[in-house]
């Protein structure tokens, strides 16, 4: 879950998509070569201001076999001298179209940036220092798989394992929390970990089958990830939904949603939409008002990195101020968005100790560490969110689960807020279950504050898969 900056503000300048970025990276291709289809992967660096590239077929070989490359913004050339082979195409948007040409014969051939259907997965654990956690081996069926996301233009990438032998019992959607994530929901090389590769893992060897899936706009899935909101990421989980009834072999299999930090708030709005979703799993999962679960989280996070506390509430009566002006207004302009939050914090200065009134210098360079992170697309909607409008309407069995080391999402606050929801919503099938010890990723903690998840080895503690998995055996 993202973090509101308090004292200070990083400003990170990007530039305009180049040619280069365009071509860069991983490509994916299935080649029909009279009718045998062959997976081909094709990896594009930028060398010295030329490009260099490796191709792989993973079906037939380890080899990385090296190919040289022209490219001149538009139309690409490979010549793969070892095998005796080229490819001539056009780089069009996200594929690259063309024609690959071997021993005399011309095949066409077109490469994704996701990974076609019946491409081969053999990658396993990829954080840069592998954890006691991550699997080493694979008894199971991995699947690529991509599908239409929630938007036009859109395509969902991900994985789909399944029990090698038979139906699975229950089939279940990953839905990450917030921050550009990949299928495996990693959290970056300084904390190093895979959360969702280990859930998937573990419920798959229990007999499940578990899609998960890149966010939009990041790694295999295309759209932009930059601009999408809430109501975006709950668009591309149900698509996610609607894909695995699409899939013959998995016809009348019960589906469910388990979600984590922000994709626990988005899995009731997904059942809300989807009136045949057959159960929900809630990871730490908001569910106060989203005002409120930010101010608390400011707080305990700042307290367990040693900030002190005095520190803490001094904003925190222009943050108040601020997210009531969100909320009441969300249908204006950006423009007139971030002139009138500019207005909020401006009046709200008069609260602040005097000695710091008196350093302000310039009140609106002051204001910009609250207005401009404030002033996002995600965070203008995230704030404004109001997760009881949804989990009041939950009639489906659900189980809550949450740390109470989490400073991210408090467990006993949200927790409690689950359990009243379902009060309201007159829903029987209710399992709440607070996990002593743990923080916001579900890790046995010292303190719970985010600055501690990198070092801790465990990436998701047992005790709360099987707690998951106890819940799903007693149903499915």
């Amino acid at each position: 879950m993202r973090f509101l900056p308090t004292l200070f503000l990083f400003t990170f300048l990007l530039s305009s998509l180049t040619t280069s970025a365009q071509i860069e990276g991983n490509w994916y291709a299935i080649l029909n070569a009279m009718e045998t289809k062959i997976p081909t992967g094709l990896e594009i660096s930028n060398t010295d201001g030329g490009f260099s590239a490796i191709m792989t077929s993973p079906s037939q070989t380890n080899t990385k076999i090296p190919a040289t490359v022209t490219f001149d913004g538009q139309k690409i050339s490979l010549k793969i001298t070892m095998v005796g082979a080229t490819f001539d195409g056009v780089l069009d948007g996200k594929q690259m179209k063309g024609i690959f040409s071997q021993a005399g014969q011309d095949f066409p051939m077109t490469f994704h940036r996701h990974r076609p259907e019946g491409y081969p997965i053999q990658e396993g654990p990829i954080t840069i220092t592998r954890r006691q956690q991550e699997p080493t081996d694979f008894p199971y069926e991995r699947i690529a798989v991509n599908y239409p996301g929630g938007a036009e233009g859109v395509t969902m990438a991900g994985e789909l394992t399944l029990p090698s032998k038979g139906k699975p019992k229950a089939l279940i959607v990953l839905v990450s929390g917030s921050g550009p994530q990949d299928r495996n929901a990693y959290l970056g090389s300084q904390i190093n970990h895979s959360p969702f590769l280990i859930l998937s893992d573990y419920l798959t060897r229990q007999g499940y089958g578990v899609l998960r899936y890149d966010d939009r706009g990041v790694a295999e899935s295309t759209g932009e990830f930059r601009t999408a909101t809430s109501d975006d990421f709950a668009l591309d989980a149900l698509a996610a939904v609607q894909y695995l009834r699409t899939r013959e072999e998995l016809k009348g299999v019960a589906i469910g949603v388990a979600g984590h930090s922000e994709g626990g708030m988005i899995a009731p709005v997904v059942a809300s939409r989807d009136e045949a979703l057959d159960f929900v799993i809630l990871l730490a999962a908001p569910a106060v008002s989203i005002d409120s679960l930010m101010l608390e989280q400011r707080r305990q996070v700042g307290l367990a990195m040693g900030q002190p506390e005095v520190l803490i509430r001094r904003d925190e009566p222009a943050l108040r101020a601020a997210y009531a002006w969100i909320k009441d207004n969300p249908e204006l302009s950006q423009e007139d968005y971030v002139a009138g939050l500019y207005e909020v914090f401006e009046a709200q200065l008069k609260h602040l100790p005097a000695a710091l009134q008196k350093s302000i210098v310039d009140p609106k360079a002051f204001n910009a560490q609250y207005v401009i992170p404030l002033s996002d697309p995600w965070m203008r909607r995230f704030i404004a969110f109001e997760p009881q409008d949804f989990l009041q309407s939950l009639t489906i069995p659900v189980l809550a689960i949450n740390g109470l080391k989490d400073t991210q999402v408090d467990g006993l606050m949200n927790l409690n807020a689950i359990s009243q929801a379902m009060a309201i919503s007159g829903n029987k099938d209710v399992t709440v279950v607070p996990m002593l010890g743990l923080n916001h990723l579900f890790q046995p903690a010292d303190t719970g504050a985010p600055t501690e998840y990198g070092t801790i080895e465990t990436t998701f503690d047992p005790s709360a898969l099987e707690t998951i998995g106890a819940w799903l055996k007693k149903r499915y």
